[in-house]
């Protein structure tokens, strides 16, 4: 059976996804201080099931110019992370490596993208790995890919490469960081197939629904 709804899933569902967003996070914060060279705590994030329809408005509204980052997820299940970076978190990013004035996106050039696209694969890699280590699963991830766009078509990017309809569920991850002094924020959407889904939960434990 499909998982298409969100009040499909129960609480007991909903806190599984959370743990694993829980001990994806703390796997970022210490990947992303190697990294930056800095202190970086991310705190308890916010995660919830969100309608794919909807999940634009929490990634800043649909209408906002961002960076996009996608992972694809294959292997023992398929799906694609995608991380939305606003202008002043992708700005701190790349200030940690040299000094740039950046005032809009249009600005950020290759070598730009390349700083926040490793970004990007640490903390996506993070979340996937904390699956993977939860239920043992096999999955690789591809380098990330990037994107300047409309955040509504940001995040219709994950849905045209998994097939999905725009009014089934995706877990949403809402983190707020600290790196040094500053304080960032980064959302990121984590989409499954169907039948990776289900293969996720059975792993876990949990009856199907």
């Amino acid at each position: 059976m499909a998982y298409r709804k969100i009040d499909e899933f129960s609480s007991m569902h909903l806190d599984v996804l959370r743990e694993i967003g829980n001990i994806g996070s703390g796997n970022a914060a210490t990947a992303l201080a190697s990294l930056l060279n800095t202190v970086v705590d991310i705190e308890v994030p916010v995660i919830s099931l969100v309608s794919y329809d909807k999940v634009a408005d929490y990634l800043g509204g649909k209408n906002t110019k961002a960076l996009g980052m996608t992972v694809d997820l294959e292997g023992d299940i398929r799906g694609c992370m995608l991380e939305v970076v606003h202008l002043d978190f992708a700005k701190k990013l790349i200030n940690t490596f040299y000094p740039k004035e950046i005032a809009e996106l249009s600005q950020i050039d290759d070598m730009d993208i390349s700083v926040v696209r490793e970004m990007s694969n640490i903390t996506t890699a993070a979340y996937v790995n904390s699956i993977a280590a939860m239920t043992q699963l096999f999955i690789n991830i591809k380098p990330p890919d990037s994107y300047c766009d409309n955040v509504s078509n940001l995040v219709a990017i994950p849905a045209e490469k998994l097939s999905r309809s725009f009014d089934e569920p995706v877990l949403y991850i809402d983190e707020k960081l600290h790196i040094g002094d500053s304080e960032m924020k980064s959302g990121l959407i984590l989409v499954l197939d169907s039948t990776s889904i289900q293969i996720l939960f059975k792993k876990l434990g949990m009856p199907y629904l």
